[in-house]
């Protein structure tokens, strides 16, 4: 990312804080984060009013030790009333501890006087804010519709994004044609998704290897675990990961760097593009403990409320289409990770077995890898393994 809108502010100036308690929420490419105090302390200073953007590294707020200890000359006026006492001239004024968009529990030794120029606007009181998602906030920002005025269609007169959308093809101006041809600005996380996806693509040298498994024996194993079938193919990847560290190693500069954790992302299909939160440490998970992982990053997804952790550190990813009536496909790999897996869905399929024909319920499984990291034997032996452990109820 190289900027971050404000969302929400949690303190106000003058309020203390303590150290762990969340400050603020961010609005990144791809998620809305919940922003930590990095230090305990009085909220001095907002220099980024919510619903402004700033760049990254940016010193957006500044805490104080003590509530009346004097501020540089360089820092700009306050924003809001102050409710501390007065400076003491006996009291010393140096090095903040600050509060830096990016760059969550930083302390920054003063405040860049490049900020105190800032053209920020602010948002309306809270008792004036519309009712709204946060994509729709942005993609109306993009479209440059005054959200205030769309007529909202979701729970309680909530703006959707398909709301935003709809006010904006309707409303007069410049994107559309005489031929019918419309041009639509991409949002923030489509723009994210095409940067990845084009340097993934233009970058690794990618190929792809198939392979159709049983799931009869996955499907009991995660039915008695309350699990559904992603659970058992990530446990199954997860089990494989741990025995092939090729796969959790990613190619840059011309060495193999390699991560010890087995930490496996799962791509969830969100309102305006993909989010691919990650379930750390998934092989030391059971199917029922992955299943409730699982559940609870869905559920920060499609609510916008991912943290940074949750959305980095992956060494290798699910996308499940299965769910979607799609039989295979093939996925491009998502950098800097090595490989990904692609599920199609679960099928009664006639198979021979034991020379007799069987109905069964099977599944095809497409992994992709960057060819700078493992040939076609190591993928093949690799997801020769997923496929044993699926077939072996992940044991």
């Amino acid at each position: 990312m190289d900027e971050g809108r404000i969302v929400a502010w949690r303190k106000r100036e003058g309020d203390r804080v303590r150290q762990g308690e969340i400050l603020f929420e961010v609005e990144t490419d791809k998620a809305t984060m919940e922003v930590e105090a990095p230090v305990a302390g009085t909220l001095r200073r907002i220099l980024v009013a919510a619903d402004a953007s700033a760049p990254v590294a940016s010193v957006i707020a500044l805490i104080t030790t003590m509530a009346d200890e004097p501020l540089p000359a360089d820092v700009p006026a306050a924003t809001s009333p102050i409710a501390a006492p007065a400076p003491k001239p006996s009291q010393r004024a140096g090095a903040q501890p600050s509060a830096g968009l990016g760059a969550p529990g930083a302390r920054g030794p003063s405040v860049p006087p490049s900020l105190g120029s800032s053209s920020m606007s602010s948002s309306p009181p809270d008792g004036e804010r519309v009712r709204s998602s946060p994509a729709a906030r942005k993609r109306a920002q993009e479209l440059g519709v005054d959200i205030a005025r769309v007529a909202g269609t979701g729970p309680g007169g909530r703006v959707t994004l398909e709301d935003v959308e709809g006010a904006a093809q309707a409303a007069p101006g410049p994107s559309g044609s005489a031929d019918g041809e419309h041009r639509e600005p991409l949002s923030r996380m489509r723009k994210a998704i095409a940067e990845r996806m084009s340097r993934s693509w233009r970058e690794a040298p990618q190929f792809s290897v198939s392979r159709d498994v049983d799931m009869t024996s996955a499907n009991a194993a995660r039915k008695k675990a309350g699990a559904s079938y992603t659970d058992a193919i990530v446990a199954a990847a997860a089990k494989a990961l741990a025995a092939h560290p090729r796969f959790r190693a990613r190619f840059d500069g011309g060495t193999l760097v390699r991560e010890d954790g087995v930490h496996v992302g799962i791509a969830v299909a969100v309102e305006d593009g993909l989010l691919v939160p990650v379930v750390r440490d998934a092989d030391r998970k059971d199917l029922a403990a992955l299943a409730k992982e699982r559940e609870r990053l869905e559920q920060h997804a499609h609510a916008g409320k991912l943290t940074a952790e949750e959305l980095t550190g992956g060494v290798f990813s699910v996308s499940n289409l299965g769910t979607m009536g799609v039989d295979r496909f093939t996925a491009i790999v998502n950098p800097p990770e090595a490989a990904i897996l692609a599920v199609g869905r679960v099928s009664d399929r006639v198979i021979a077995q034991a020379g007799q024909a069987v109905v069964r319920p099977v599944a095809t499984l497409t992994l992709s890898v960057d060819h700078r990291v493992a040939d076609g034997a190591a993928a093949a032996r690799f997801l020769d393994d997923i496929a044993k452990a699926l077939e072996a109820g992940v044991p």
